[in-house]
């Protein structure tokens, strides 16, 4: 595998002998896979996530360009079926220029620096829902509505999805600030 994709990404610092390999298939993407490549012996541990199907390899560099290049090519496949699982994956891989928008589907998915009291667990429980579609729009967009974390506070927003795989977000609400999490950038 590390041989197959090296032509097309930076393995540099990655070993063969302790990289760790996972894999998944994409439902959106029929026929591709996503693969992770890690490995744990270095300080910081090196992750490299790559997508392929045959000769089509896409290193995903946390922009959407990689991503919206391989809808056209792919293409995307998008239905009520792998819309959501879709959604999960763009926002794991696309960083904006000041962070990234960290979806939540419950507390326990958020990265805590300091565990909320009770209280305040149940609180935050009481605001997050998973994602859901909301709707589906005459040009055949789908609109979801979802919780998500950016820097330190949790929003509830409409994520609309195109039918060619463009996401935008709009009617972004602060529903809470100043939370207790790790950044997701520096890792504190």
């Amino acid at each position: 595998m590390l041989a197959m994709v090296q032509p097309h990404i930076d393995l540099s610092g990655l070993s063969a002998e302790t990289a760790d390999i996972l894999s998944a298939s994409l439902h959106f993407y029929p026929g591709y896979r996503l693969i992770e490549i890690t490995d744990r012996e270095t300080n910081p541990v090196k992750k490299r996530f790559v997508i392929y199907k045959g000769d089509d390899i896409v290193f995903m560099d946390y922009t959407n360009t990689p991503i919206y290049e391989l809808n056209k090519r792919a293409p995307i496949t998008l239905s009520k079926d792998t819309l959501l699982d879709y959604v999960r994956f763009f926002f794991r891989f696309v960083r904006g220029k000041h962070g990234r928008f960290l979806i939540v589907e419950s507390v326990d998915d958020i990265q805590w620096r300091d565990e909320p009291s009770p209280n305040n667990r149940r609180s935050l429980s009481d605001m997050i829902e998973p994602l859901y579609i909301k709707e589906i729009t005459a040009d055949g967009s789908y609109v979801v509505a979802a919780n998500v974390i950016f820097k330190d506070a949790l929003f509830g927003c409409d994520i609309t999805v195109k039918q060619n795989g463009i996401v935008r977000l709009s009617n972004e609400k602060l529903l809470v600030e100043h939370l207790a999490v790790i950044d997701d950038v520096l890792g504190v």
